[in-house]
């Protein structure tokens, strides 16, 4: 049993592989084991973990979560998070935008923005 929120363990780790574990850690009710699956995720540039990274971007409201999740989706590198990337940079707070513009330097160019000029 976690002595934080009582889910038994044992029960939820049955089967999954790390990965899925640090996934399913970013719904956990403790904000430091949030951020610290954030943190590993983003640290092992894991492709897997980038569709739950964006749903902490857009739902969390812990600040500090936020930033977290964006530098990780920054490491990981996947196009598919600029979006949401982009969302938090114009209404965030100030250490989310500045961790937004951070991690929009990393992502690979859109398609648009690599045209020749005319």
């Amino acid at each position: 049993m976690c002595p934080r929120c009582g889910v038994d363990m044992e029960a939820v780790q049955q089967g999954r592989d790390f990965v899925d574990k640090l996934i399913a850690a970013l719904d956990h009710p403790e904000p430091e084991t949030r951020a610290r699956a954030a943190l590993i995720l983003g640290l092992r540039r894991e492709t897997r973990g980038v569709d739950a990274l964006i749903r902490v971007v857009r739902q969390a409201h812990d600040a500090s979560l936020v930033e977290v999740a964006i530098e990780a989706l920054g490491r990981i590198g996947d196009p598919r998070s600029r979006e949401a990337i982009e969302g938090v940079g114009i209404r965030g707070s100030l250490r989310v935008r500045q961790a937004a513009r951070l991690a929009l330097a990393l992502l690979p160019a859109r398609v648009e923005d690599r045209r020749e000029p005319n």
